[in-house]
């Protein structure tokens, strides 16, 4: 697929729907063999939103300072000793 026509993971999803919409579905619906795979467009609008805040996620996580995550590990572990 061309640049333009691939998400950015810096925007935001809801400022890239119409190119979901408009572009990356359609062609999706085009690629697939649609007798062997019976799906439809608001699965793969589901599956796209998907991958999209995993990724988005796993970005955020990597671009966190050492102190942010030093502090969400320590929470981590102060809460699974309450509940014991």
């Amino acid at each position: 697929m061309p640049q333009k026509t691939q998400l950015d993971i810096k925007k935001t999803f809801e400022s890239q729907k119409d190119l979901v919409v408009k572009t990356i579905v359609p062609n999706l619906m085009k690629t697939l063999d649609l007798d062997t795979y019976s799906i439809g467009k608001g699965v793969i609008y589901e599956m796209i939103h998907q991958w999209y805040c995993h990724k988005r996620n796993n970005l955020w996580i990597k671009n966190k300072s050492e102190n942010d995550i030093k502090k969400e590990t320590e929470q981590k572990h102060q809460n699974s000793r309450r509940l014991e």
